[in-house]
Order: structure tokens, then C-alpha cells, then sequence
């Protein structure tokens, strides 16, 4: 079998290292698989299974710039060692700091990096820009999740067009559906409410501020309206502070196993992480994604893949080819399809709490409030939205990895 490296900081937590996770797994009958990742386990665990030979440089964060020098440049050596003694033929890469030693480290081996964000957008500094637009075009395949990302990647960055190709992510449909399906004994007592539900880290780029703004006003018109957030991150104090700001009744479950909500006290309920978070959505009025940018938003398509109605910003990328594939340019807003609702982009700006509600809020707000009132004019989307899903099955997506690393 030909010899095939994946090459991504840590597995603990993440869309990218879950999905370099996944794909090991999915390619395990093909290649000979192997895995490295830069940073100690012990302060990254794994958090995902996987397959094949794992290894771990063992480094620590860096602290200076000095420390980042010395970081790839020891990845460079680890990487051109490790490839060398152990034949690889094909060398995958996931996320810059991943993508630009593999293509420093290349051997004799073709050279393959996946393109998970919109560059022009989300590299923020000089020099990351500079070695993306010097290296990235010496990668033999640049592999993107979407057409947009992919012509970024070529019309900023120097990438040559016919050195790109489309793999969206691939779902294992029937293992969501089955956890889909487990019960929910901690929902029992919870009927009397309408719930809605957020999946994803805790972090800037879900601009979950903006929801919080969003479900208060949702709220004067459904006072039985509750908001369930499932994730961990670097924004929850953050948000924490912001609830209560606004007057919302928060419930924080991150760090108990038992997730009974007391919605008779709380509006607002957050998770933590959860192994299942696919049977929340079951008992859920709606999936709401209030995304600043994503790169392919894994949590909307298993809400669509759940059959969840899905309420989302048109985000730079991700949001739009799951919603509305057929559509190249939006000029109004919101856009309701037979797989979803799209509302216009915000700006990444995070606003204090006070501030008077945004149009592109007030958006998502009389939306809502219309789906409350009458959720039969938003039937069709959720059984739609699970038919469009199944072109992202795995053993579809399995296919066109097998033909892009064989070739």
C-alpha cells in the first residue's frame, strides 16, 4: 500500500484535527497510514480516534517569536528525517502552520495541503501571508473544501488553478442518525419549552454574541423560548458576562455530567462539551449558526443531516454551498431555500451589550419570530436538507480522496 502522512498540529479538539482524525480512519483499508503532530500530548490530548502510526514531536506553545522560529525549524528536520526513513509517497497537510513545514520538509514524496479557511480573510499577519503566497504554490495539490476557497487561494496567493481540486468533508450519515436517535432522559421535563440549539466552540469566529443579542429579542415575543450552546472555548467568560448582561438567565452545565436543565429558572443553558450532541437537535425547534467566517462548518451539515432546520449567516465560506449551492450572488436578504435560511454576514466586530440591535439582528429576529408562529411554511427544509446531505456521505467523498492521492 503506498505510504501516506498526515501531518496536523494536535487531534484534541477542532473541525480540521477531527476530520484529519476521520480521514485516517476512512483511509485505512488504502494506505499505509501514518500521523504526526507537533505539540506534547499531555497538554494536547487526543481527543479524536484514529488510525496508524501516530508520533508526536513534543513541543510546547510558543511564547516569542523566537520560540516560533525554533518550533518549525525542528519540525522541518523532524519531518524531513521521518519522511525519508520511512518511505512516504504521498505527505497530506492540515492547517498553516502544518502546510508550510510539509512543503519546507518535501522529500521525494507529491505533496498535498488542504485548504480549511478563506486566506484573503483569515491570515492576519505579514509574514504568514508572505510564506503562504512563496510556499503553498509549490504544493503539487491544493485541496479545498469549496469552489470560493479555492479561488481565494489562486487569485491572492499565487496557487496555479489546475493544481487545485474540490473534497468537501465527508459524514458517516448512519452513526450520526443512530446517536441522533439515543434517548434523552435529561429533556424529559422539558416539553413545555421551545428549544433551540447552537453547536461549536466558544470562540470568536462563531460570534456567538451576536446570538445571545438575537434570542432576547426572540424572547418578548416567546417567553417559553430557550437557547441550548453545546462547546468549549477561549469566549465563554466572555460570553457569560455578556448574558448576564443582557438580562439572560444562565444555566452553565459545562463541567457536570448530569446536563438536566432547569429551564423554569434559566433562558440560556451551555452545554460544555458533549460526545452526543446529535440528540439535542432531535427535541430542537432549530439550529442556529451565527458564524463571522468558516472554512466547511461541520456542525451545520450534521444539523442538516439531522434534519434540523437551519438558521445561519452567509459567512464567507461554508454556509452558502451547503444552503444555497445554486446561488452565486445574494442581494437580498434573508434567502430561504428548500435546505435553509441564510442572513447576511457580520461585520466580526464585537459590540457592547447595549448597543441598539443591528439590521442585519433584527434579520434573524423576525425570522424566528415568523417560524414560531407558524413552522409549516419551513416544513420542506428539514426533510430537503437531510436528501441534499448525501452527497457528502463518506464512501461518495472516500472516492475522490482514493483517485486525488493515487494520482
Amino acid at each position: 500500500m503506498k505510504k501516506l502522512l498526515i501531518i496536523i498540529p494536535h487531534l484534541s479538539s477542532g473541525g480540521a484535527e477531527r476530520s484529519a482524525a476521520k480521514l485516517s480512519e476512512l483511509l485505512y483499508d488504502e494506505f499505509d497510514i501514518h500521523i504526526v503532530t507537533f505539540f506534547d500530548e499531555q497538554i494536547f490530548k487526543p481527543s479524536f480516534s484514529y488510525k496508524g502510526k501516530f508520533t508526536s514531536i513534543g513541543q510546547r506553545p510558543a511564547r516569542s517569536f523566537f520560540d516560533k522560529i525554533k518550533n518549525i525549524a525542528t519540525r522541518v528536520a523532524f519531518l524531513r528525517k521521518y519522511k525519508r526513513e520511512n518511505g512516504i509517497e504521498v505527505s497530506l497537510s492540515y492547517l498553516y502552520s502544518a502546510d508550510i513545514v510539509n512543503v519546507m520538509s518535501r522529500q521525494k514524496e507529491k505533496v498535498l495541503i488542504t485548504l480549511r479557511t478563506f486566506l484573503s480573510k483569515n491570515v492576519g499577519g505579514r509574514l504568514e501571508q508572505t510564506l503562504i503566497k512563496r510556499l503553498y504554490p509549490q504544493a503539487d495539490t491544493i485541496i479545498g473544501q469549496n469552489g470560493r476557497t479555492l479561488g481565494d487561494a489562486v487569485n491572492n496567493f499565487g496557487v496555479k488553478s489546475d493544481r487545485t481540486t474540490i473534497i468537501p468533508n465527508f459524514y458517516d450519515t448512519q452513526k450520526i442518525l443512530n446517536k441522533y436517535h439515543e434517548p434523552t432522559p435529561e429533556w424529559n421535563e422539558t416539553t413545555a419549552y421551545r428549544k433551540f440549539i447552537q453547536v461549536g466552540r466558544l470562540n470568536h469566529s462563531k460570534g456567538q454574541w451576536h446570538l445571545l443579542r438575537i434570542f432576547k429579542e426572540v424572547l418578548k415575543n416567546e417567553p417559553n423560548a430557550r437557547l441550548f450552546i453545546a462547546g468549549t472555548g477561549d469566549l465563554k467568560d466572555y460570553l457569560v458576562d455578556y448574558a448576564r448582561d443582557l438580562g439572560l438567565s444562565l444555566q452553565d452545565l459545562s463541567n457536570t455530567k448530569d446536563k438536566t436543565p432547569d429551564l423554569a429558572q434559566h433562558q440560556v443553558i451551555l452545554l460544555g462539551f458533549t460526545s452526543n450532541p446529535f440528540k439535542y437537535l432531535r427535541d430542537s425547534e432549530g439550529f442556529l449558526f451565527t458564524s463571522i467566517f468558516e472554512g466547511f462548518p461541520n456542525a451545520l451539515a450534521e444539523a442538516m443531516i439531522c434534519g434540523s432546520p437551519v438558521f445561519s449567516t452567509d459567512c464567507t465560506t461554508g454556509p452558502r454551498e451547503l444552503i444555497a449551492p445554486n446561488e452565486k450572488d445574494i442581494s437580498n436578504y434573508p434567502l430561504q431555500t428548500d435546505y435553509g435560511v441564510l442572513f447576511p454576514a457580520f461585520s466580526g466586530e464585537k459590540i457592547a451589550f447595549d448597543t441598539p440591535i443591528l439590521p442585519e439582528e433584527q434579520q434573524w429576529i423576525d425570522t424566528l419570530n415568523q417560524y414560531l408562529q407558524d413552522t409549516e411554511s419551513f416544513k420542506n427544509m428539514s426533510k430537503n436538507a437531510q436528501e441534499r446531505m448525501k452527497e457528502f456521505d463518506q464512501e461518495n467523498v472516500k472516492k475522490m480522496w482514493v483517485e486525488t492521492l493515487n494520482k
